[in-house]
């Protein structure tokens, strides 16, 4: 009797540690934004909520459809869930979302989806977006010349340092060279 006792305990417990390990992995739940929803409004944060916990190393990536990344400033793990900030709203556009989570029990999980941000734009924000776009043409010019011009001040420094290097390297040689001829005289 309790033989089988003791076997039946053992056939629970191991049919309870494996239930245990087939629902460890954390699935997505729900997303703000949720796949293929419309925003209409500013976005600065995607969350991702999963089934269960997941641990360090998670990590989301956000790119438009043209394939350029945004670039993530904060992201957050909390318990079961994943969120990613940004430090400007997204522009209106199509984005994808990838993301990749390791979840409890250990094992890696990833998925994708894709939202479009759509905020309607008042007449005064375009003229002033214009605005800004122009100022960072001019911007990015003036940089340009001003990297150029500290690339070839180094060039210079950097030349004219290698030509003293030279010389001292050249005086020392003939130097030797005198010491090595009247020693051996």
């Amino acid at each position: 009797m309790l033989k089988r006792f003791t076997i039946a305990a053992a056939a629970v417990l191991l049919a309870t540690t494996i239930s245990h390990t087939a629902f460890a992995h954390s699935n997505l739940g729900a997303s703000n934004p949720a796949d293929g929803e419309v925003v209409a409004e500013p976005l600065n944060e995607i969350t991702l909520e999963f089934e269960g916990q997941i641990e360090q190393g998670s990590f989301i990536e956000v790119t438009t459809t043209s394939g350029q990344a945004v670039e993530i400033q904060d992201i957050t793990i909390g318990e079961g869930t994943l969120t990613g900030t940004v430090a400007e709203p997204l522009p209106n556009g199509d984005y994808s979302v990838n993301w990749s989570i390791i979840s409890a029990d250990g094992h890696p999980l990833e998925g994708d989806f894709s939202f479009k941000v759509d905020v309607p734009v008042t007449e005064a924000e375009e003229v002033s977006e214009e605005a800004a776009e122009a100022s960072e043409t001019t911007g990015t010019a003036e940089e340009t010349t001003e990297a150029n011009n500290q690339t070839t001040e180094a060039e210079e420094e950097s030349s004219s340092g290698a030509t003293i290097l030279i010389v001292v390297l050249v005086i020392a040689i003939l130097a030797g060279g005198i010491f090595f001829f009247k020693k051996r005289k």
